[in-house]
């Protein structure tokens, strides 16, 4: 069986955006406000995650803003007390695998001791981070090798150093994984089997920057050999080229042919698989429904509505087909996202773009003030003649909705893509 999850952050669910911080208003105050929202946050991004049959997810690093940074004093877990036990009980609850995946600067190779130190605060702060959730031995710290620095065999040996050397609290949670420039998944491999440490397998950095000789299925499985039952199932990374980006850019979304065909390649073998797409659990309730064999048909008709509005805006006839599609019993879900990508590409007009706003009013027009009423108007009919006035539109529309608690349109995708 395989399973796929997100990165990060949600779209289009209530309650779970994330907030940050600058260092210069990180206050004790103002650290434990945005604290507190991001632990409710992440709440309902597991609740989500439960609901919509997601079972992996990764926290991002900023869940507790600057929490590694030498200059801040703030004791999450001690100010936190209560929220990170409300946070580990929904964990427990919902069973969601969780990770984690410090950014770029924190390098454990690095040739200069303070940027090791740092890197080794910010390794120790998530691991301590995910045993604050009570989060089991598959929660992973993901993190790249490193820098080649003009010499990869000294960079190695001094990574290899630098992990034997950490707290056993975060070595227990490392895993590592290859990247698109430097470090293949040979070298990733290699410096696991010094440390004891599993490997994460990414597929399209892979595809980037693969070692010399083997298939894609031999290092797949050679990385799969290198996890341990402690471990939890293995993992590997996936995902797509963005269209006419710098080589290594991810895409807007996962496409449905060339992730069928990677689903396919996979042939029966267990494992968890993040996505790393920038339309995040989006892609990943896409590749859950594919891949689903015994997808019903109110499943994708709660798909179909967080879609519509997007759909309607671009062009009445896809619109008439979604609705016909799933009156059938049994609705296919290959040709309700084939037809979801072919008209995501298309341009929106201003007439129809109006229409499709007029419906998501019609949730709303009763619970507006005049003056509110005045401003959505007045969008509306400029749309008329072009698209210019869609993001005021779309900006008092929402309003609304999160005025007035309106979930139905809180969770359309017609406000976020």
């Amino acid at each position: 069986m395989i399973r796929y999850g997100f990165a990060c952050k949600t779209i289009g669910v209530p309650q779970a955006d994330l907030s940050a911080i600058t260092l210069a208003r990180a206050t004790h105050e103002n650290m434990l406000g945005v604290c507190r929202h991001n632990l409710r946050a992440l709440e309902a991004m597991l609740h989500y995650c439960a609901e919509a049959r997601i079972p992996l997810m990764r926290i991002s690093s900023d869940i507790i803003p600057l929490a590694s940074h030498p200059q801040n004093s703030f004791a999450w877990q001690h100010e936190l007390h209560q929220e990170l036990a409300s946070a580990r009980a929904t964990l427990a609850q919902t069973g969601i695998r969780v990770s984690m995946h410090p950014g770029q600067y924190t390098v454990l190779n690095s040739p200069r001791q303070d940027v090791v130190e740092r890197a080794v605060d910010d390794l120790t702060f998530h691991a301590g981070f995910l045993d604050a959730l009570g989060a089991d031995g598959s929660a992973r710290i993901i993190l790249h090798l490193g820098g080649g620095y003009g010499e990869r065999a000294s960079a190695l040996e001094r990574l290899t150093d630098n992990i034997h050397a950490l707290p056993l609290q975060v070595r227990n949670r490392l895993s590592l994984e290859n990247d698109e420039r430097v470090f293949n998944i040979e070298d990733a491999l290699a410096i696991c089997g010094k440390c004891g440490l599993p490997a994460i397998f990414d597929v399209f950095h892979h595809s980037l920057n693969p070692p010399r000789h083997g298939t894609q299925d031999y290092w797949l499985d050679r990385a799969m050999e290198s996890w341990c039952p402690q471990h939890g199932r293995p993992k590997l990374h996936y995902s797509q080229q963005l269209a006419g980006g710098k080589p290594g850019m991810h895409s807007r979304f996962i496409g449905m042919k060339d992730f069928l065909e990677f689903h396919s390649s996979l042939d029966g073998r267990e494992l968890d698989v993040m996505l790393e797409v920038k339309d995040k659990n989006l892609s990943a309730v896409k590749c859950i429904n594919l891949t689903s064999p015994r997808l019903s048909r109110n499943e994708l008709t709660r798909e179909w509505a967080r879609y519509k509005y997007l759909i309607l805006e671009r062009e009445q006839a896809a619109y008439n087909a979604f609705r016909a599609m799933l009156k059938a019993d049994a609705p296919d879900a290959r040709e309700f996202y084939s037809l979801v990508e072919q008209t995501l590409e298309k341009e929106i007009c201003g007439p129809q773009a109006r229409n499709a706003a007029e419906h998501v009013w019609g949730y709303v027009d009763n619970l507006a003030t005049p003056s509110e009423k005045k401003r959505v108007l007045a969008a509306l009919g400029e749309l008329q003649n072009g698209t210019e006035s869609l993001p005021r539109a779309k900006r008092a529309l929402l309003s609304l909705a999160v005025k007035h608690h309106v979930e139905y349109l809180l969770q359309s995708l017609y406000f976020y893509i």
